[in-house]
């Protein structure tokens, strides 16, 4: 049966009834008669931050209107949130409950941030972790690619070219036109790889210096390469990483600290699971189900 012909649902005497009955409810609801007044400060710090807040986003301090504006919308949202309170909005609410997980997780976030490790702490980190702050290897050299798609045989062609003109001739002068970088300057391995081709880069380590050699494979084709230069991965001095090893220390210690926080206050409560949901056989672990049977 359609709405529309149920007549009792056009009666515009309806409309008001179940009009007046909403604002019936929520009238009492927020009917304020009988409350306590309540009290919200305005200190200068809560202006300041308002201040700041504003001049960050409009790269100006607010004017007098604005900042009235400011403190107006201050007021309402403090007012709406603490009847929000009252009425239990926040509970079973997942959005809230992340929220405040991530604000009680900022507050070990801050004071680590605080924190500058001791020197011998910094150094015994970055000894425990060394490996993660190798220096890799760099290299400088020059290439002529010879194309796949444009030759029959480019392998046996870069190495006639070579036997030819060896490494007093004119080798930049031949090759296939490409969009491949020429010229490697102290490039990572990492990046001579994302340009060339994975394991490119690794093909050039051990090779002979200040001579075209080849043909080297890639992705694309093959290459004759001059290698200029070529350092190998070598352990960093603490010096050199600092920065990065603070950080890293930070983020560790972060975690560490998180995971105690959580430690300490999950000892104030007791976790009790329903016979009914043990019985499912959903939790393995036997200190679950030593709770559950309490």
């Amino acid at each position: 049966m359609r709405l529309k012909k149920i007549p009792l649902l056009r009666d515009p005497l309806l409309h008001f009834a179940l009009v007046g009955g909403l604002l019936f409810a929520l009238d009492s609801l927020f009917n304020t008669e009988g409350r306590e007044t309540q009290e919200i400060v305005i200190t200068p710090s809560r202006v300041e931050h308002l201040a700041a807040v504003f001049e960050r986003s409009w790269q100006r301090p607010p004017n007098g209107e604005e900042m009235q504006k400011l403190v107006d919308n201050f007021v309402r949202e403090e007012v709406l949130y603490r009847e929000a309170l009252k009425l239990g909005l926040e509970s079973d609410d997942t959005v809230i409950r992340r929220r405040l997980r991530l604000k009680m997780e900022f507050l070990a976030r801050d004071l680590v941030d605080a924190i500058e490790p001791a020197p011998e702490v910094l150094a015994q980190y970055f000894q425990d972790n060394a490996e993660r702050y190798r220096l890799p290897a760099r290299l400088s050299f020059r290439q002529v690619y010879f194309s796949g798609d444009q030759r029959v045989a480019p392998a046996q062609d870069a190495s006639k070219l070579l036997a030819s003109l060896g490494n007093n001739g004119d080798v930049e002068a031949h090759g296939d036109s490409n969009l491949l970088p020429r010229h490697f300057d102290q490039a990572s391995a990492v990046e001579v790889n994302k340009q060339l081709g994975a394991g490119f880069a690794e093909q050039l380590a051990g090779q002979p210096q200040g001579q075209w050699i080849g043909p080297i494979h890639s992705e694309y084709g093959e290459h004759l390469v001059f290698i200029e230069e070529y350092s190998a991965e070598t352990a960093a001095e603490l010096a050199a990483v600092k920065a990065q090893v603070v950080r890293d220390w930070q983020a560790q210690a972060y975690t560490d600290m998180l995971e105690r926080q959580y430690q300490l206050l999950r000892e104030g409560y007791r976790v009790r699971i329903e016979n009914e949901v043990a019985d499912q056989g959903l939790f393995d672990s036997e200190p679950v189900r030593e709770v559950a049977a309490r």
